[in-house]
């Protein structure tokens, strides 16, 4: 069943997606409500499983970084009596996961994975995800630049590194 938030929830909810380091002092003056209310709430939706965990969003191309990522789409075979989340849930505990995704459209599913060269991105598809009972099809795309994630931007300006068009 779904939880229905109050309006205090809903704004320290939307404050710490935005800004996950934001102290209770800072919720607390945003929103008009002791310190001890702030802790109080952010321990219960954190006991509910709302808040899940606190994490920064890294810049990964600012850095040397030899780790290559995939999105994956997947057609699979919904099982009897669960659909697609049997599968979905196999896929999710494959240790290369970081993301997985029911989504409409032409795939099923959308697979984020990582890993250390283009070589192990694919021997992880051809031999763990393809592998897996109820995956039919998988089209591998690897990540080659993030613009934006989870409402962040990653690049402050909009230069080009493109030559002008002489006609």
């Amino acid at each position: 069943m779904l939880k229905p938030l109050t309006t205090e929830e809903l704004k320290i909810l939307n404050l710490l997606e935005d800004n996950s380091n934001i102290t209770d002092t800072e919720l607390a003056k945003k929103i008009n409500l002791s310190e001890e209310d702030i802790k109080k709430i952010k321990k219960n939706l954190e006991d509910e499983e709302i808040i899940l965990k606190y994490k920064a969003i890294v810049n990964w191309e600012k850095i040397e970084s030899p780790e290559v990522i995939a999105l994956i789409q997947v057609n699979v075979t919904p099982m009897q009596g669960s659909g697609y989340d049997e599968v979905a849930i196999q896929i999710s505990e494959l240790e290369e996961v970081a993301a997985c995704l029911l989504v409409s459209g032409s795939f099923d599913l959308l697979v984020e994975v990582s890993g250390p060269s283009l070589k192990d991105v694919a021997f992880f598809v051809a031999e763990k995800l393809a592998a897996l009972e109820g995956v039919e099809q998988t089209r591998t795309n690897f990540l080659l630049k993030r613009y934006k994630q989870a409402g962040d931007l990653f690049t402050a300006h909009r230069k080009t590194h493109r030559l002008p068009m002489v006609i």
